[in-house]
């Protein structure tokens, strides 16, 4: 599979409004999964705090990283079967009793013009646009869904969202799987600590 043909809800076939409430329950963890970070938002975080050299970035990763488990589906051009391949990539670390983000601070992100994709793309990521269900499961969590007043995102816009966060998942499993799945060939700043945790 080289492309995806993202379904979209009923729920959002003629779009919605929706407008972040900065309630910043979305910003922590307690098993509502993970914030993938790529190349792009790894360079965005490191300009905005001025993070110079390879031992920078990796105590920046020590603090503020860790690896997460991630999975995508793959079918090779012109092969009769795809198969779903499993590896690691780099995630934010939460912190305190409410596994909230280092960058989460009066319910503020402090990071907001350097935050990742996964982050500014919400919530029309593919897993919740192609699922009434999952959007459903949101809403009930999320206040900005519950609200859907503010700017208004056409469908058109939602699928344009959820295939840029397909396209990056690709482009960074393309490259694992060049490289063997080994993620020191990606990221070789990240350090023992990273890889242990």
């Amino acid at each position: 599979m080289t492309s995806i043909d993202i379904k979209i809800s009923k729920k959002l076939e003629n779009g919605i409004e929706f407008t972040c409430q900065m309630c910043g329950k979305c910003c922590r963890g307690f098993n509502e999964g993970e914030v993938y970070l790529y190349k792009d938002d790894i360079l965005r975080l490191t300009k905005f705090f001025r993070i110079k050299g390879k031992k920078g970035l990796s105590d920046f990763a020590d603090k503020y990283f860790k690896l997460v488990d991630d999975s995508f589906f793959w079918k090779e051009p012109g092969a009769q079967r795809g198969k779903t391949y499993h590896y690691k990539t780099i995630g934010y670390k939460f912190t305190g009793e409410d596994e909230n983000c280092h960058f989460l601070v009066n319910n503020k992100c402090s990071v907001h013009k350097a935050r990742p994709f996964q982050c500014r793309s919400f919530p029309f990521w593919q897993m919740m646009v192609s699922s009434r269900k999952n959007f459903e499961d949101y809403t009930r969590k999320c206040k900005g869904l519950q609200t859907l007043k503010g700017k208004f995102y056409t469908k058109e816009e939602i699928l344009d969202w959820a295939k840029k966060e397909y396209e990056i998942e690709k482009k960074y499993f393309l490259e694992m799987k060049k490289n063997k799945f080994n993620i020191l060939k990606i990221y070789p700043f990240l350090s023992k600590k990273n890889l242990q945790e």
